[in-house]
């Protein structure tokens, strides 16, 4: 087997369960003596947009399988051949395999959308959902993929490599053995908001987002983790990047001191703890860990947190409580677990700064239902 194992959660958000709406998220995990793969997806959900939960499930379901194919066809490269010798091929000419089985996946996500219409065309009830440019467009049998729209973020990794590609909005976040981490796969600035780049756009390919690396060029990642917007929008967008560490740190942590079963339960509490106290959106947190790496990683990131701790103690110490003021009573029931507690730093840091966004939110989106509108219309 390989040294990663790989996790998938999923929740239905709480606001899609209000307003009666399916989960719009898709997850997918595999992992053999081949790879580790991880898929996310996220349907916009949107009126126009009305078989997004089946457009999510298509894409990651399309980029597992194609994924796997790709994987099983370059594997042969790393073996020695002739004279003992690997034919590894370069840097670009991966770069340039990763682009062409991004290409293939969004066609095949095209054909699953086009044979789905064909068994199932639209009905009466599903078009009235939507506005009156997009029903036109539907009816004339133009466009049907918007309707299926969806993001899509996956990585896998092999014994000799690791690559990740991105679509629409989200986050890839990698964990390094050295305690560091970064965000590979470049952001997409079309995406602001509730406005998302998407597989279903005419461009889709060229807006995809990559990244590729051999493990003989770069030390491979100790763990990497995939999630919709259902996490990383409970944080700020100044400094999202290193929120998000903050909480894969801890999340990584707990797999290293609670063990890999154990803390895949705690992540299903996590992804629910955002559904429901947070944004309320749906929320899906993918990837793969290497257990014997985030061992080596363990002694930084404990050395990171004291010295965090203790830089908060020090602004802190100036608002202590004046002499004869009664101390604040500590919270009782407060979760254990470090991921349980990740969540809820998480949701604080969401209250505290929805208030100035919500307007700019509800200007691009319906913030209520969690409603995304995908950046082509």
């Amino acid at each position: 087997m390989s040294a990663y194992r790989s996790f998938a959660v999923r929740v239905t958000g709480g606001s899609h369960i209000k307003h009666g709406k399916d989960c719009q998220d898709a997850v997918s995990q595999y992992e053999d003596a081949r790879a580790s793969i991880a898929v996310v997806a996220d349907g916009h959900g949107d009126d126009n947009c009305f078989r997004s939960a089946k457009g999510s499930d298509f894409a990651v379901k399309c980029a597992t399988l194609g994924i796997y194919e790709f994987v099983k066809f370059h594997e042969s490269k790393f073996k020695p051949g002739l004279f003992g010798r690997k034919n590894v091929p370069p840097q670009d000419e991966f770069d340039r395999a990763i682009r062409d089985i991004v290409k293939r996946i969004i066609a095949s996500w095209q054909i699953e959308v086009a044979n789905d219409h064909e068994k199932n065309p639209f009905t009466p009830e599903e078009l009235e959902k939507a506005d009156e440019k997009h029903r036109k467009r539907f009816e004339a049998g133009k466009g049907l993929n918007k309707a299926y729209g969806s993001t899509l973020i996956a990585a896998a990794v092999t014994p000799h490599y690791w690559f990740g590609f991105h679509i629409g909005d989200g986050r890839l976040t990698a964990l390094y053995p050295d305690g560091t981490y970064d965000q590979p796969v470049p952001w997409d600035e079309k995406c602001y908001l509730n406005v998302t780049t998407s597989i279903c756009d005419d461009d889709a390919f060229e807006q995809a987002r990559c990244y590729f690396a051999q493990h003989s060029e770069k030390q491979p990642p100790a763990a990497v983790f995939l999630c919709t917007d259902g996490v990383d929008d409970n944080y700020p967008v100044e400094g999202n990047e290193k929120h998000l560490f903050k909480l894969y740190r801890t999340i990584a942590l707990t797999f290293a001191e609670d063990g890999f079963d154990n803390t895949c339960k705690q992540l299903k509490d996590l992804a629910s703890g955002y559904a429901t106290r947070g944004k309320g959106d749906d929320t899906s947190i993918a990837g793969f860990i290497d257990m014997e790496a985030v061992k080596q990683a363990v002694p930084v990131w404990k050395e990171q947190i004291a010295e965090e701790e203790a830089a908060a103690v020090k602004p802190a110490e100036k608002e202590s409580p004046a002499a004869g003021e009664a101390e604040a009573e500590p919270e009782t029931g407060s979760p254990k677990s470090p991921a349980a507690r990740g969540a809820l730093e998480a949701i604080a840091a969401y209250e505290k700064h929805m208030d100035l966004a919500k307007q700019e939110i509800l200007d691009y989106g319906n913030f209520e239902t969690g409603e995304r509108k995908s950046g082509k219309e």
